[in-house]
């Protein structure tokens, strides 16, 4: 059963109980990532993430450690383009103190300036580590180079030399402008009572507040084309993508399930085709996201630099073929299975329905039912899968990049 209610300052607790559960999955949610950030700021939302692990008045970092560890539980934290997520999963009897020690690193975090040192380090060995993995990397210089001029192409870790001069200053200052009530989601599913966890947190959540105005986050711009990164490596990398659909779109079914038919999963048309009937490569797929306002259909692949040229003459072939005619009713059947399939098995796992729950609060601002989306995705017809194509595969609108040994002459744009 799904229950909602508002405090005073406007933090949202969102809840469902899970009887036949033996767990619960907390999230602390903020509307709040690296999209929010002016271009001074890159990396700062990131940087509070891992500082509320760092310890608080009432916890060192050892403290909040050991006492994760001693639920027996799953703690961790997250940063993405638009939120910033610390979450916990424990056994039902544990939640008090879960709730206890995840409200305290989240709204309580001192930054100390030894602190601030050594986790620098942490995360500059971050960005070392994601500059050494380039399937990784040619994700980040897609998105700087396809959105361009606003903040989206922002790196999440941020850049090293920003991360290197960042103070306990700038951390709070950024806090303090962007960690507001009427921003938070807390989520919670599995075995609870609702009441019970409003009557819990309301006490150290109502008395939070922030008067600093909102934030107005940036129009979205796009810069389609080609992006070259000349590294000596023994594969090429690259990243294919478009501007694709808001998460609130009604369209949104018909995104997921062309994502799935182009290169979502091993039957794919992809999958098939490059690595399965060419074996021109061993990584390839798709890859969909959505955001408040926009979104992002890509396709990515690792292969041998003699073998790009016919692999991206072969991604043009299937972007041509999706438009070309409706799926095949077969193909489209398997592609809704999967998809509900996935929806269902998910919805086993409390800390996946905590997840989705958070998601429906933030986008939608009121909860779906997973019968709902299963009935949406049952709706879509094959021609509507062929006109969203249509709308997306445009190729003046695709932007590139390629990391490795590459040249300018490049095959990619024919469809």
């Amino acid at each position: 059963m799904y229950r909602k209610s508002t405090l005073p300052n406007g933090i949202r607790l969102v809840t469902e109980e899970l009887p036949y559960s033996q767990a619960v999955s907390l999230g602390v949610w903020l509307e709040v990532g690296s999209r929010d950030e002016a271009v001074t700021e890159n990396g700062l939302s990131h940087f509070l993430e891992h500082m509320a692990f760092k310890g608080t008045g009432r916890r060192s970092a050892y403290d909040i450690a050991r006492e994760i560890d001693q639920l027996g539980g799953l703690g961790n934290a997250f940063t993405t383009r638009e939120t910033t997520c610390f979450h916990i999963k424990v056994l039902e009897g544990q939640l008090a103190q879960a709730a206890d020690l995840l409200i305290d690193l989240t709204m309580h975090p001192l930054c100390q300036p030894e602190d601030v040192e050594r986790e620098r380090m942490v995360i500059l060995e971050e960005i070392a580590a994601q500059d050494d993995n380039p399937e990784d990397l040619v994700q980040v210089h897609f998105a700087r180079e396809f959105w361009r001029d606003c903040p989206l192409g922002r790196s999440i870790l941020g850049e090293a030399e920003d991360i290197s001069r960042f103070s306990r200053e700038d951390l709070l200052a950024y806090r303090r402008a962007t960690y507001r009530p009427d921003n938070i989601v807390v989520a919670a599913a599995g075995k609870l009572q609702h009441q019970q966890l409003l009557d819990l947190l309301a006490p150290a959540l109502t008395d939070y507040q922030n008067g600093t105005p909102a934030r107005q986050r940036e129009p979205v711009t796009t810069h389609p084309g080609s992006y070259l990164f000349t590294r000596e490596l023994e594969q090429a990398h690259l990243c294919l993508g478009t501007r694709a659909l808001a998460a609130g779109d009604e369209r949104r079914f018909i995104a997921s399930l062309l994502h799935v038919i182009l290169g979502g999963n091993m039957s794919s048309r992809l999958f098939q085709v490059i690595r399965e009937e060419l074996g021109l490569a061993y990584t390839i797929y798709s890859y969909l996201s959505f955001f408040k306002d926009t979104g992002l259909l890509e396709i990515c692949a690792g292969v041998s630099p003699k073998n790009l040229s016919a692999l991206l003459e072969a991604v043009n072939g299937e972007l041509r073929r999706l438009k070309a005619a409706p799926v095949k009713e077969t193909e489209l059947a398997a592609a809704k299975e999967y998809v509900k399939s996935s929806i269902i098995l998910n919805a086993e796992d409390s800390e996946q329905r905590m997840l989705r729950m958070a998601k429906n609060e933030i986008n939608f601002g009121h909860y779906i039912p997973l019968t709902d989306i299963i009935a949406g995705v049952e709706k879509v017809t094959a021609e509507q899968v062929q006109e969203l194509a249509r709308d997306l595969c445009r190729p003046e609108n695709w932007g590139m990049a390629v990391l490795g040994p590459v040249n300018a002459d490049l095959p990619f744009g024919n469809f």
